[in-house]
């Protein structure tokens, strides 16, 4: 599945998202992303509660953050609100070189992190989205 597909599941999740811890694992090449994120349809009573969830990255290929500019570098925030998108080569001009070489369903997005006005953009062969503790099913994508 894909990140279009994904965002499509739940279209609610990934508009401002909490992102909350990160891990990279580069010998095994895994990126754990622990988010909150809105787990219910946008038209739902509930449309609005946060659930924490799980994004793990499997045989990423990359994993690029970009640095926050000037004017964000000292934003003091105990999380990250993001946006998570489709990747765009217009954001991220070396994904015209890098997508011929990914696996035709890859899993490809970028968050907009807004307290630094910059992207995170990563790509992977697999992942899998979970709800923690007691939420909705996971998905692998």
């Amino acid at each position: 599945m894909t990140f279009e597909e994904l965002d499509h599941t739940y279209p609610n999740a990934f508009d401002d998202a909490e992102l909350t811890s990160l891990t990279l694992n580069y010998e095994h090449r895994t990126a754990r992303i622990e988010l909150s994120v809105r787990g219910n349809p946008p038209d739902s009573p509930n449309s609005d509660e946060y659930k924490r969830a799980v994004l793990l990255l499997n045989e990423f290929y990359y994993f690029v953050i970009e640095p926050p500019d000037r004017e964000h570098l000292w934003y003091p925030q105990r999380s990250m609100q993001v946006d998570g998108y489709p990747e765009d080569a217009k954001q991220f001009p070396l994904f015209n070189d890098l997508k011929p070489k990914l696996t035709e369903h890859a899993f490809c997005c970028r968050f907009y992190v807004h307290d630094w006005n910059a992207f995170i953009h990563m790509a992977a062969d697999n992942a899998q989205f979970s709800f923690a503790q007691g939420g909705a099913q996971g998905n692998k994508v």
